[in-house]
């Protein structure tokens, strides 16, 4: 019997060895090397001569477009007549024309870093190799020593493409719009796919992806709060983005790192020094207002100043309270926590030290000051405080002349105007100490520690492609979200859609005024308590300085 089981035993390893030795085969990976200024390279070891050298355009490599696409296996097609070259392999499809800063692949339109063109001593067409791997689903590695590119490339890539899970929170339209580039980034770099699990609300994400966390199955990919992210990193699952961005063969250049908006790359750091966190649907807190209204009461501007402000709502405060100057939410995700965050500042108060250990406002009347302001509005029935997104119903009811919220508010906020009256964006009002708002939105995360190599490159490139000018700025437009890159507001679609749009111009204004809240786990309870506690001094049920106390020794049970 004990003969009998070890046979066994041999045969299933034997078996199972025979199993494993095809499937590695099957990849059949081809690998061609390529050298800047060099017409030598090698196909599979073996040596071979090009027609042209690769040149460096732009910091972009360009190779010769019939050698590299006959490497792949690829078919290429010249019209003379339109200068366009058509590269076809396996059911994908490139265009690419002469001096063109644009080409399409599987009928998307891809902007180019650098341009196919012709080199006029030779009269070959070179093209950016990065872009054709990418389309055709190779696989690219820079040497800067020898000045070289290895690509590999395999059938199987493109036949059985490597899944990348995504979890977010966008639902709706955002959600559309997210699916929308998702689905281009899919047909543009065909190695890959991008399957998302889109959930109701941010709440749900976060106990989504901690329990995945903790039942060590987490996403490749993950939208993530700040204050969520230092518990992700507790599981040895999370991989500093830093990584991906220092990669020197896939990250980003200094010249990329310096066009993200300042406010917004600094928001990817945890109080480690460490980048764990790429922007991804970045908003600032604005306020909406009935244009038609102020006008109407006199008001030829908005309110550049809280004591504008004071003095507008009153003026706008009908006596029978059928009318009053501003609806605020309390209970949404627009809640009056980011409000106060920013008036804290502004009246010259701190809410925590910089280290976040340590509580200030209940002990700084700085701090006091914008809840007993806005108390005293309320009180005299100036400002309405809401649940949920009502506020949104009450200004397209003309109920109220102003509403605080994010920016990707725009869209919630014109259907519920329904064209009814003009409106628009602007800053939040100035304090006594200046003029700040709130980083709000999420970034994203990567948990490459959990999956191999691949799939975690297929992630990288996936957030790369995202936060890239061209993208950003197409997410901005559809979305109301913030490009995450300074070089987006250059591109003509976006600085047509502002000057068309001019109301949604607040938003840009603002980022230089942005403050980032907490970026520590204590945070997002912090978020809740604050919330309620105010709650309660709006509605009367304990006076501002109380509410300041009780709140205050709830944050120091925990933040310390």
């Amino acid at each position: 019997m004990k003969k009998l089981i070890a046979v066994l035993a041999i045969l299933v390893m034997v078996f199972t060895f025979v199993k494993v030795v095809p499937s590695v085969q099957a990849q059949n990976v081809k690998t061609i090397v390529v050298y800047v200024g060099k017409t030598t390279g090698t196909i599979d070891g073996k040596s071979t001569t090009l027609d042209q050298a690769p040149v460096i355009v732009n910091g972009r490599t360009l190779v010769p477009i019939r050698f590299i696409s006959e490497a792949f296996g690829a078919t290429v097609d010249w019209n003379g007549s339109t200068r366009e070259a058509t590269i076809k392999l396996l059911g994908n499809t490139i265009v690419l024309k002469i001096d063109s800063s644009t080409a399409t692949v599987n009928g998307y339109t891809v902007y180019l870093d650098s341009p196919a063109t012709i080199i006029k001593q030779t009269g070959r067409t070179v093209v950016p190799l990065r872009f054709v791997s990418d389309s055709l689903g190779a696989d690219i590695t820079w040497n800067a020593t020898e000045k070289s590119v290895t690509v590999k490339f395999s059938e199987d890539w493109i036949k059985n493409p490597t899944e990348i899970t995504f979890w977010n929170a966008m639902q709706a339209a955002l959600g559309k719009a997210l699916t929308k580039l998702i689905d281009e980034f899919n047909a543009t770099h065909p190695r890959y796919k991008i399957v998302q699990t889109a959930v109701a609300n941010y709440p749900t994400l976060q106990q989504k992806t901690t329990a995945a966390v903790a039942s060590n199955t987490p996403p490749v990919i993950a939208q993530a709060r700040e204050s969520w992210v230092a518990n992700y990193m507790l599981g040895n699952l999370l991989t500093p983005m830093e990584k991906f961005v220092k990669d020197p063969s896939m990250g980003l250049s200094q010249a990329d790192i310096n066009d993200f908006f300042p406010i917004m790359w600094k928001d990817g750091y945890m109080p480690d020094g460490k980048m764990w966190m790429m922007p991804f649907n970045k908003s600032v807190e604005v306020m909406y207002y009935n244009v038609d209204m102020l006008k109407e009461a006199g008001f030829d501007h908005p309110p550049k100043t809280w004591d504008e402000f004071a003095t507008m709502v009153k003026a706008l405060t009908k006596p029978d309270g059928s009318q009053w100057g501003a609806s605020l939410g309390m209970s949404s995700s627009d809640a009056i926590v980011d409000i106060w965050y920013a008036m804290v500042y502004e009246w010259g108060g701190r809410v925590l030290t910089d280290d976040y250990r340590n509580v200030l406002f209940d002990k700084d009347p700085n701090a006091l000051a914008p809840v007993k302001f806005l108390n005293d509005l309320y009180k005299n029935g100036n400002i309405h405080f809401t649940n949920g997104y009502d506020y949104q119903s009450d200004f397209g009811n003309k109920k109220c002349a102003f509403i605080f919220g994010s920016v990707v508010g725009f869209t919630y906020v014109d259907q519920a105007v329904g064209g009814r009256f003009k409106w628009a964006q602007a800053p939040i009002p100035a304090g006594p100490k200046g003029q700040y708002t709130t980083l709000s939105g999420a970034n994203v995360v990567i948990f490459g520690n959990k999956y191999d190599s691949q799939t975690v490159k297929g992630a990288w490139e996936f957030v790369k492609w995202f936060t890239s000018t061209y993208q950003t700025a197409r997410w901005s437009i559809d979305t109301a979200y913030l490009p995450v890159r300074k070089s987006a507001l250059e591109l003509p679609l976006l600085k047509e859609f502002i000057q068309a749009h001019p109301e949604r111009r607040a938003g840009f204004d603002e980022l230089p005024n942005a403050l980032i809240e907490p970026i520590t786990k204590e945070w997002t309870q912090a978020y809740v308590d604050i919330g309620a506690e105010l709650q309660k001094i709006f509605l009367q049920k304990i006076s501002p300085e109380d509410g300041f106390k009780e709140l205050g020794a709830k944050l120091r049970s925990y933040i310390h």
